[in-house]
């Protein structure tokens, strides 16, 4: 339900009488009366950091259940594709709730990842694939490891932001550059003053 409540903002739409299993779709989390899915329809690059690229999303989920398939419509988001601080982001009016992951979470409970499925799933989509997706919906650790992740924090939170912006890391703007200073210049050389004769040693003529 947090993921629904925070991230996607769903709105409840027809009930689709559909196969169950759907190549195009990545399933989240499951419950007793069904499973979330989902299906990435866009994503555009907006920002470059160092250490991630943060995208705009566009998503349609789904909850599938043996009475059938019910499409919700689609909604925006971002998606901050990195291999440190991984985020899902959703923007509000005010602010922008992120959740970022933590696959090698120590703190998580297994309740507490089972429920962060829907998070996974769309964050691995975005960035990786859906067939990567449904790896990480399985394992978590294993797949983020195989990829490079290297998160250092030890469970999972939502935070918030002003903008999605402000996830990105900037590189620090070079220095700038200063005109170099003008080589000192020597002091005019001064002419030596010509000898004076002593007193009573004038030539006579």
């Amino acid at each position: 339900m947090l993921a629904r409540t925070a991230v996607l903002l769903l709105l409840a739409g027809p009930a689709l009488a559909q196969d169950y299993n759907r190549n195009d779709l990545v399933r989240g989390l499951c419950h007793k009366d069904g499973c979330d899915e989902f299906q990435v329809l866009r994503v555009e690059p907006m920002l470059t950091g160092t250490t991630g690229s943060l995208k705009r999303t566009q998503v349609k989920t789904f909850h599938a259940s043996h009475a059938g398939r019910s499409e919700r419509e689609a909604e925006a988001g971002y998606v901050y594709c990195s291999p440190t601080k991984p985020a899902v982001m959703a923007q509000g009016k005010t602010r922008t709730a992120a959740f970022m992951l933590a696959p090698f979470a120590t703190e998580d409970s297994s309740e507490t990842i089972r429920k962060n499925a829907n998070f996974v799933a769309m964050y691995f989509a975005i960035c990786h694939g859906p067939d990567v997706a449904r790896q990480a919906v399985r394992d978590l650790r294993g797949t983020a490891s195989s990829l490079g992740y290297r998160v250092a924090a030890t469970a999972s939170r939502m935070v918030e932001l002003t903008a999605p912006e402000d996830i990105v890391d900037r590189a620090p703007a070079p220095p700038v550059a200063q005109a170099p200073r003008p080589a000192p210049t020597a002091p005019p050389r001064r002419e030596a003053a010509p000898a004076l004769l002593p007193p009573g040693e004038i030539p006579e003529d």
